[in-house]
């Protein structure tokens, strides 16, 4: 995350809504002074058959475009990505993946005068859903 040079001006340790797990919210700023944002959620479902369900669940509700299938993450591993201009440009990137009853969610924003790279963000959210799920056991 250093090269995107963001600050964390708060955080927020929600949890998912409705399903067992953890999640946090990093609400941050660039160089610059623009929004960025980054939430991280581990849900961990009774059953391997209940995470397909919520794995399945976020395509059908997410406002972002399908950017593919992610493979060797996972069971089921899929992004998302979205460019919006709220004032100024930003950039979206969201992956998700399934393992077992495990599924894990990561969404990194970055505001700026300019897009960010959709591939520094890919690689960004990647290297975060692999050590979430590294950290979070499944069934």
């Amino acid at each position: 995350m250093a090269e995107l040079s963001l600050t964390v001006a708060r955080t927020d340790p929600k949890p998912p809504l409705g399903q067992p797990g953890a999640a946090c919210l990093f609400e941050m700023r660039t160089k610059d002074g623009h929004q960025a944002n980054l939430r991280v959620e581990a849900s961990t479902p009774v059953s391997e058959q209940e995470a397909r369900l919520l794995y399945r669940a976020t395509a059908q509700v997410t406002v972002m475009t399908p950017a593919g299938v992610i493979t060797g993450v996972g069971d089921e591993a899929e992004a998302f990505t979205r460019r919006s201009e709220p004032g100024f440009k930003y950039a979206e990137y969201m992956v998700r993946a399934r393992t077992g009853n495990l599924v894990v969610k990561v969404w990194l924003a970055v505001g700026g005068a300019s897009y960010a790279a959709t591939e520094t963000l890919a690689s960004k959210a990647l290297t975060l859903l692999k050590a979430t799920q590294a950290a979070v056991p499944t069934v």
